[in-house]
Order: C-alpha cells, then sequence, then structure tokens
C-alpha cells in the first residue's frame, strides 16, 4: 500500500501474538509478557523529509537530505502530520502504532536482541558504532523479516501510548494501547547517538509531547479498512 498524497509505502503486518519487552533489559522493559495485536499497516521506512515537506510544506530537520529521516519532530508534530495526512486523503485510518504493534513489527517474528541476532550487526543499523552521529537515508541497512528499515537506529519513533515505567506488569493482553493518561509519550528504536543497549528490539524511552531533537522521528501506521470518511 502507498500513500497517494505522500508516496510513503507501508507494510501489512499479520496479526499474532508475540512475547513484549526483555526480562534481561532496564527495570522499565520488565515483565516480558505476551501480547496480542491484529493486523495492521505500517510504514517500511521512517518518514523521510522529502515527504514531510511535499505534506507540510517545512523541513524541521539538522541533517537535511530528502531520503533522511524527518527529523526534530515531537510527538505533537507527527499527530499533526497524521492529522494533515487523513485530512488530504480523506480518511481516518492513518495515525501512530502503537508500543505493542511497533514492537511486534520491529521484532518480525523474531525473539532475540535484535531482529538479526543477539550480537550487534553494523549491517542492519545506524547507531553510535556505526552513523558518526549524524542520519542516513532509510533503507541503506538491511531490512527484518517483515521487510521494514531502520526500526532500530537512525532515530527514535514516536508511538502513540503514554509511558508508564511500570505499565508492562499491568498491560492487557490483547491490543494494549498503553496508560490513558500520563506526562510523557513512549518513544522506541533508538538513534544514532545510543550505544547497543538503546537499539534492541525491546528498547523503550520517553519524552513530553513537544520536545524536539535531531534523533527524533516517527513512522506511521495505518488501521486495516478503507478508513473513508463518509459524505458530509
Amino acid at each position: 500500500m502507498v500513500s497517494p498524497s505522500t508516496g510513503i509505502e507501508l507494510v501489512r503486518i499479520p496479526g499474532g501474538c508475540y512475547v513484549m519487552g526483555d526480562d534481561r533489559g532496564y527495570d522499565y522493559e520488565r515483565p516480558a509478557h505476551e501480547v496480542c495485536v491484529g493486523d495492521f499497516y505500517i510504514g517500511r521506512y521512517e518518514v523521510t523529509q522529502e515527504q514531510y515537506q511535499k505534506l507540510m510544506g517545512e523541513n524541521p530537520s539538522k541533517y537535511r537530505e530528502p531520503r533522511r529521516p524527518v527529523e526534530r519532530i515531537s510527538w505533537n508534530d507527527a499527530v499533526a502530520f497524521i492529522q494533515k495526512l487523513n485530512e488530504t486523503e480523506n480518511t481516518s485510518a492513518y495515525r501512530l502504532p502503537t508500543e505493542a504493534e511497533w514492537e511486534r513489527a520491529a521484532r518480525g517474528g523474531t525473539t532475540t536482541r535484535y531482529y538479526w541476532g543477539d550480537e550487534i550487526d553494523n549491517a542492519y543499523v545506524w547507531y553510535y558504532g556505526s552513523a558518526g552521529f549524524q542520519t542516513h537515508p532509510v533503507g541503506t541497512r538491511k531490512p527484518n523479516p517483515f521487510g521494514l528499515y531502520d526500526m532500530l537506529g537512525n532515530v527514535w519513533e514516536w508511538v502513540s501510548d503514554w509511558y508508564d515505567p511500570e505499565y508492562y506488569a499491568t498491560s492487557p493482553r490483547d491490543n494494549p494501547r498503553g496508560p490513558e493518561t500520563g506526562r510523557f509519550k513512549t518513544r522506541r528504536g533508538g538513534a544514532v547517538t545510543n550505544l547497543v543497549t538503546y537499539v534492541r528490539s525491546a528498547t523503550r524511552y520517553r519524552g513530553p509531547p513537544g520536545h524536539r531533537h535531531y534523533i527524533l522521528g516517527f513512522r506511521i501506521a495505518r488501521s486495516v479498512g478503507s478508513g473513508v470518511k463518509p459524505e458530509r
């Protein structure tokens, strides 16, 4: 599926159950627990600067190049982009992925620390050890088993959930959506400034909804179904 107004390519992720989190990781990644999500679409790549500028008419990024991920994006900015995308294409289907959907997509059916294995491999990821402290064009590292690129590294990706370091202890099994309220929003995947401990499939972190930084970007999701708004 391709967004006609932006050219963003989306991949359909099959629903299913998997073990989310990491009992060997940080406290806020525990406990590892089973979650189940339905089918959904997610961007094959992080939203690029050319795609963002095409829709929003501006490019806030520090490291400017059309095919690099757009950065200096707050959670609020990502939501504003998605709102305009829905309006432009007369739908309500585009959104940010939930945290559970994001990890399902990132793991690609794997159970290892990274979606390629248990040891870091620079062929798959732009991070502290490979990126030179700047972002890189999307899709220039190897993809995960679902054909998604840069799910780990390059830029942190905002998800829809409010952040709670203890949420995993009470998370529902089916389609968890995070706490109802909070102070911070959740981001996933790590970035070009992070060490290996922050570019794992289970890595999660937080940030104020209005915070912008050159390591913060996003990837869109889309609900299955047309999502076409009825004519008024």
